[in-house]
C-alpha cells in the first residue's frame, strides 16, 4: 500500500463492546502505518489494547463507569423482553452519562485539532460526537457502520432522537456555538463519507443500504484476538470430534435464554462445547458435563479448530468464523442481528433463530443440521477465503485521507 500525501490527524470515536471497538483499533494500526497520528477515544477498559496500536488513546470514562454501563444496558435490554414499547433511552443515556461523554470526546477533539489536516471518525449511531464535533471545528466527519442494519434501523434511530433526545443533545450543541438540529433525518446521514465494513457480497445477501455507503469488505481486530491458549484448551481442540464453541457477548446485553438454548444443542448433538463469557454470573448455574467455561479465549487461532460456532450476531464473531471456514447458529437477539442471520443463511453458511423463538430443542435440531451437512463449511471457506482484514483496512484509511 502506499503511504498518505501528508501526515494528518486521525481522531477515532467509538462505543460499545469488543464488535464496536476492535475494528476501530486495526483501523488506528493501519492509519500509523501509513504514517498519520491517531487519536483513539473510547472505553478505559481497551486502554491497553490501543496501547498497542502506537495511537494515543484518551479514554471518556473509567472501568467502573464501563461496567456500571454495561449493567444499565442490560437491565434496560431485559425490561424491554416482551414489551413492544421503545426502551426509555434518555433515563439509560442519563443514568450512564453519555452526555457528558459527548462533551467529553468534542473537547477531546478540539484540543488536538489542527486546521485542513483533520478527519473525525465515528461510529455510526452511537458516534454522534463525531459529527457535532466536526461542525463545531469546520472539520471532515466519517461515520462508520459495522452492519448494514445500522442504515436500515435509521428511521428508528431518527424517531428516537426527535422524540426522546432533542432536547438534551440541543442543549449540548448549545454550549458550543451550534443551533439545534430540526432535522434529525438530514442531521443523522450530514457525514461526509458514509463507510460500510462488510463486502458487496455480505450487501447483496440482504436489503441494501443507502447508495452513498462506501463497502470496504470486513475489518478483523487481527492481533487483538490473538494470544496464549489457557490451560486445558489444547486437550478440547485435539479430540477426536471437534467441540463447539459458544461464544457468547463481550457485553451484558444478551437474553438469559442465549446460554440455555446453546447448551442444550450441543448436548443434543452430543459435541463437547467450549463456552465464552466473560460474565459467569450470566450464566447458567451449573453448567452439565462436557461444556468448558473459558473467560475470553484468542479466536484467531480457536475457530478454525472447532466444528460450528453459536453466537448472538455480533458482526466481528461472523466474520472471525467465515475466515475460519466453520458453519455458524446465530441466535439473534436483537438490534442489527436479526438482518445478521438472515443474511448469513442466505449465503448457506449458517442458520439462525431470533429470540422469541429460542428453543433449546429447535436450536438443537438446527446445530445438527449443520454439523451433519459439510457443504455449510465449504461455502463458508469459500466466502472467507475473499476476506482480506488488512486490504479492508487500508480500504477504510484512504477513504479519510481522501477526505482532506
Amino acid at each position: 500500500m502506499t503511504g498518505p500525501v501528508r501526515r494528518s490527524r486521525m481522531i477515532l470515536i467509538t462505543h460499545g463492546t469488543n464488535g464496536d471497538v476492535l475494528p476501530f483499533l486495526k483501523l488506528a494500526t493501519v492509519l500509523r502505518e501509513r504514517g498519520h497520528d491517531v487519536t483513539l477515544i473510547s472505553h478505559a477498559v481497551f486502554g491497553a489494547a490501543a496501547a498497542a496500536t502506537g495511537a494515543e488513546f484518551v479514554p471518556l470514562d473509567t472501568e467502573a463507569e464501563y461496567t456500571r454501563y454495561l449493567d444499565d444496558a442490560r437491565d434496560v435490554l431485559l425490561a424491554r423482553q416482551g414489551n413492544p414499547s421503545p426502551p426509555d433511552l434518555l433515563a439509560h443515556y442519563e443514568r450512564t452519562g453519555w452526555f457528558e461523554h459527548i462533551r467529553f470526546a468534542i473537547r477531546a477533539a478540539a484540543d488536538r485539532f489542527e486546521k485542513g489536516g483533520t478527519v473525525i471518525v465515528g461510529r455510526h449511531t452511537s458516534g454522534l460526537a463525531a459529527l457535532i464535533a466536526a461542525e463545531f471545528l469546520g472539520a471532515p466527519a466519517a461515520w462508520v457502520a459495522l452492519t448494514p442494519a445500522q442504515h436500515l434501523l435509521l428511521p428508528i434511530t431518527e424517531y428516537l432522537h426527535r422524540t426522546a433526545l432533542a432536547a438534551p443533545l440541543n442543549a449540548l450543541r448549545d454550549e458550543f456555538g451550534l443551533g439545534p438540529v430540526t432535522d434529525w433525518s438530514a442531521w443523522l446521514r450530514s457525514a461526509d463519507s458514509h463507510l460500510g465494513l462488510w463486502p458487496e457480497w455480505f450487501e447483496r445477501s440482504g436489503t441494501a443500504t443507502p447508495a452513498e455507503v462506501v463497502r470496504t469488505g470486513f475489518v478483523l481486530a487481527g492481533d487483538a484476538e490473538s494470544g496464549a491458549f489457557p490451560d486445558g484448551l489444547a486437550e478440547l481442540l485435539d479430540a477426536e470430534q471437534a467441540p463447539v464453541l459458544i461464544a457468547g457477548s463481550s457485553g451484558t446485553i444478551l437474553f438469559d435464554e442465549f446460554y440455555e438454548a446453546a447448551v442444550h444443542a450441543c448436548q443434543v448433538a452430543g459435541r463437547q462445547a467450549i463456552l465464552v463469557s466473560p460474565f459467569p454470573e450470566l450464566l447458567p448455574e451449573r453448567l452439565p458435563d462436557g461444556v468448558h467455561w473459558f473467560s475470553r479465549l484468542p479466536y484467531r487461532e480457536v475457530m478454525p479448530r472447532v466444528a460450528a460456532v453459536i453466537h448472538h450476531g455480533g458482526i466481528g464473531t461472523l466474520g472471525r468464523a467465515l475466515v475460519s471456514g466453520v458453519p455458524q447458529l446465530v441466535l439473534a437477539h436483537s438490534f442489527d442481528q436479526p438482518d445478521t442471520g438472515a443474511r448469513l443463511r442466505r449465503l448457506g453458511v449458517a442458520e439462525w433463530l431470533p429470540s422469541t423463538q429460542w428453543d433449546p430443542a429447535q436450536a438443537a435440531v438446527l446445530l445438527k443440521q449443520l454439523l451433519g451437512d459439510p457443504a455449510y463449511a465449504r461455502r463458508a471457506a469459500r466466502l472467507g477465503a475473499t476476506i482480506d482484514a488488512d486490504r479492508s483496512a487500508h480500504r477504510v484509511a484512504a477513504e479519510l485521507e481522501a477526505l482532506l
